[in-house]
């Protein structure tokens, strides 16, 4: 039949073949068997296939496309055409001759769909890959959903997962907050944030970082919850081996502090001792230079022993009643050898004030560094310090100011003159000596102690380092008894020195002789018990880092021992005068410390505190 033919039936109205014979659209007629009886020319030019007879229209399709995709909606075609490739759909409707098929063009909607596979596979890989997962919680059903991100090694997580069996794989220690965090959230919502442990299918616990959210509410009354958790196990694992090696530093500073110190204390012992031996007015300049040395030395190693310590958040900040300007005034006599040695002025000047609750002990190291910096680079001229208060009631402070007239810092330096290991110019640390650290560990400190630091500068013209302190007014303490060296104020007394240091024991015990006492010494914490069964000692000095017995422990028996010789007095000696170290000496059973190396006037004091 002629193709005119067919169009006049199909004007005629004369049955469906003849309809899609002249159909401007691309459909055919299907037998019962889907064979094509007839098909529009739209149908060949879209296939650009002619009909073979006897051949259904997935036969068709199948041989003119490109690409198939099987899909829920069916098979979707790819043809090439003079417009470029098309993606074909059909859709089937059952008519009287059998039926129609029509080729929907769905290119457009292939392409969106397309994007959306290609997003969703990215978004799936990025979360497998940062171990991402999504979750929500049911509180009327108590179930989870979770994906598969989640699924821990454990089987698939795709079925809903009950909260009883939640718990069973969660670490014992996180239920209870896990439980909190879900009951507030589903009863208020809001949001939470946690680090729960969670056991994988080898048994070995997970760390995921969880965010959680309150949902919709439901019609009890209740919230949905939903969450996104990570798998930050790695992380959990770094952070807990750094805290590993903290410890192992704090641990490896204790021992190297008590290394330093113990020779020091040798040192400083020995030259005190010298003090009271007959000298040449030489002889005595020599020895004082020698003291001035040796202070300068601890605190360069205090310097160095303290940024340690605050790389392992182990220093401490022990505010005590005390005079700032009698600190000031101590700091400046010890250096002023050094500024008289340059021909330099060095001028402290004080408003009253009275006393503050400060740390004494930090507040001496700030001034020492800033003010010991400016007589090392002050050439010519002078230094002037100036300590003052600012602010008032809680938000009082100390004001001190320490102005030079030496080299300056150039300004491509200044920003970090501040950092640790750091000095204005290279060939400074080669002109003046220095390690860098003072500077950086007294900002640190004076921010630990409420305050900050800073400084004025032009090259050539010299500086002014400030810093500030909180410093809220303390009550003056009773002054302590008078610690005469001149006679011999503890005659009469007998006193066992415990320490494992030979050195230190001579030191102790040549000190206290020259203050009248009758001394006995013990090389270790054993020993002392054994000293103090057979002899009534007034007053034992015992170190506190020994071998084997320590010196808290030695100090617990000999308050086990009953009796008199267990009331005996017992004085500290040690380097660790932190808080919190101070605090365990007294719970062992401790009278007082002595922070090493110590001075005899230091040892007098506080020898004389007990007894009074």
């Amino acid at each position: 039949m002629k193709t005119a033919d067919l169009q006049r039936e199909a004007r005629s109205g004369a049955g469906e073949a003849h309809w899609v014979v002249a159909s401007p659209l691309p459909v055919a007629l299907l037998d019962h068997d889907l064979t094509i009886v007839e098909a529009s020319e739209a149908l060949v030019r879209v296939t650009g296939r002619p009909m073979l007879g006897h051949e259904t229209l997935t036969d068709l399709l199948s041989a003119a496309a490109d690409q198939i995709h099987n899909g829920d909606g069916g098979d979707v075609y790819c043809l090439r055409t003079d417009a470029g490739d098309r993606w074909i759909r059909v859709q089937s409707e059952p008519c009287s001759e059998g039926t129609i098929a029509l080729l929907l063009d769905v290119t457009a909607e292939y392409a969106l769909l397309e994007r959306f596979k290609a997003d969703y596979a990215a978004r799936e890989e990025l979360m497998h890959a940062a171990e991402v997962g999504v979750w929500r919680y049911d509180p009327d059903t108590e179930l989870y959903q979770f994906s598969s991100e989640l699924s821990l090694g454990h089987a698939d997580a795709g079925p809903p997962v009950p909260l009883a069996v939640l718990r069973q794989i969660q670490h014992p220690d996180d239920v209870a907050i896990d439980d909190a965090v879900r009951d507030r959230l589903t009863r208020e919502g809001g949001l939470a944030e946690s680090e729960m442990r969670y056991r994988d299918g080898q048994g070995a616990y997970r760390h995921l970082q969880v965010h959680y959210r309150g949902g919709a509410q439901l019609p009890s009354g209740r919230y949905m919850m939903y969450g996104i958790s990570q798998n930050v196990t790695a992380l959990a694992q770094a952070r807990d081996e750094a805290k590993t090696a903290t410890a192992s530093k704090s641990d490896f500073l204790a021992s190297v502090s008590h290394e330093i110190r113990t020779p020091m204390n040798g040192i400083v012992g020995v030259l005190n001792l010298l003090k009271r031996e007959p000298l040449s007015g030489e002889g005595r300049d020599l020895l004082s230079e020698a003291l001035a040395c040796s202070e300068m030395l601890a605190q360069l190693i205090n310097d160095v022993l303290d940024f340690s310590k605050m790389e392992a958040g182990k220093l401490e900040i022990t505010p005590l009643p005390s005079d700032p300007a009698e600190v000031m005034e101590s700091v400046v006599a010890l250096l002023q050898p050094q500024a008289d040695a340059k021909n330099l002025y060095l001028r402290a000047e004080a408003e009253p004030m009275g006393w503050s609750l400060i740390d004494p002990l930090r507040f001496r190291q700030c001034l020492f560094n800033v003010i010991g910096n400016a007589v090392k680079f002050t050439q010519g001229g002078g230094v002037t310090v100036r300590l003052g208060l600012v602010g008032e009631s809680e938000h009082r402070k100390l004001r001190c100011e320490v102005q030079d007239t030496g080299i300056g810092i150039p300004t491509a330096a200044q920003e970090a003159l501040f950092d640790r290991f750091a000095q204005a110019d290279t060939g400074t640390t080669r002109r003046f000596g220095g390690t860098g650290l003072g500077l950086a560990i007294s900002r640190s400190l004076t921010r630990m102690m409420g305050g900050n630091m800073g400084f004025d500068s032009v090259e050539g013209a010299g500086s002014t380092f400030w810093f500030e302190i909180a410093a809220p007014a303390a009550e003056a303490l009773e002054p302590a008894p008078p610690a005469d060296l001149t006679d011999a104020p503890l005659e009469g007394l007998r006193v066992l020195i415990v320490d494992d240091n030979r050195t230190n024991r001579i030191v102790g015990m040549k000190t206290l002789q020259a203050l009248g006492a009758e001394a006995d010494t013990a090389d270790g914490g054993q020993a002392a018990i054994a000293a103090i069964s057979v002899t009534a000692y007034d007053l034992v000095l015992m170190d506190i880092n020994m071998p084997g017995m320590d010196g808290m422990e030695a100090t617990r028996r000999i308050r086990e021992l009953g009796g008199e010789r267990a009331q005996t007095p017992i004085i500290a000696l040690t380097a660790d005068v932190m808080s919190h170290h101070t605090a365990a000496y007294r719970a062992a059973g401790m009278n007082g410390f002595v922070p090493k190396p110590f001075s005899p006037t230091e040892l007098l004091a506080e020898v004389l505190r007990l007894a009074s």
